[in-house]
């Protein structure tokens, strides 16, 4: 019962958390709260901390068993994989505004009401793929699963699969909104696999 409670939890946070940030969601919310939507990103983010903390917290405290042992000789190589995650989400950063994506920059500047069209990145990690902030997040849950407890990999399972799922929704609402310009992106750049041998953007 434990551990269903928990998966309809973190199931119930994705849901959420993918629905707030919706264009219908931000173009209805832009249009209720007029200048205060400037806010928004802040609380946004700010609302996905404090709610997802608990979550992780109770998994860790909930016992339960191994489901992907590794030996202690091997552990290393989980190791390895959560180091590139956290270095591919690093690097994905570093190519656009870390102060917009925090939300700061949306109080200082002008009109919040307006709304600002996406950009296509293609240097750095973008030009090797199109979401490389999900694809660390797709090894790093991944690799947090192998010699984790039950109830922590139900959660890495959950928020894997809710990165994969995110990826090709944003996918597709980066080519409805972007075009044709996207569309020619998608074809130079692989979404999310990187490819051994091509150009390079």
């Amino acid at each position: 019962m434990k551990y269903f409670l928990l998966c309809t939890l973190w199931i119930l946070w994705c849901f959420l958390h993918s629905c707030l940030v919706t264009t219908g969601t931000i173009i209805w919310l832009r249009k209720q709260l007029g200048e205060k939507f400037a806010f928004y990103r802040i609380i946004y983010n700010l609302f996905s901390l404090i709610s997802v903390l608990p979550l992780f917290y109770w998994q860790r405290t909930m016992p339960g068993p191994i489901l992907i042992p590794l030996p202690p000789d091997l552990m290393i190589f989980k190791y390895i994989a959560l180091i590139v995650s956290v270095v591919v989400i690093a690097g994905s950063f570093v190519t656009f505004d870390i102060w917009e994506f925090m939300g700061i920059r949306q109080v200082a500047s002008g009109d919040p009401r307006k709304a600002k069209k996406p950009v296509i990145k293609k240097h750095g990690l973008y030009g090797i793929v199109r979401h490389p902030m999900y694809l660390g997040g797709i090894i790093f849950f991944s690799a947090s699963m192998i010699h984790a407890p039950l109830p922590q990999f139900l959660g890495y399972l959950i928020l894997a699969t809710y990165m994969i799922v995110g990826t090709v929704r944003e996918d597709r609402r980066l080519s409805r909104e972007l075009g044709s310009v996207y569309r020619n992106y998608q074809k130079e750049v692989p979404m999310i696999i990187p490819r051994l041998s091509g150009r390079k953007i």
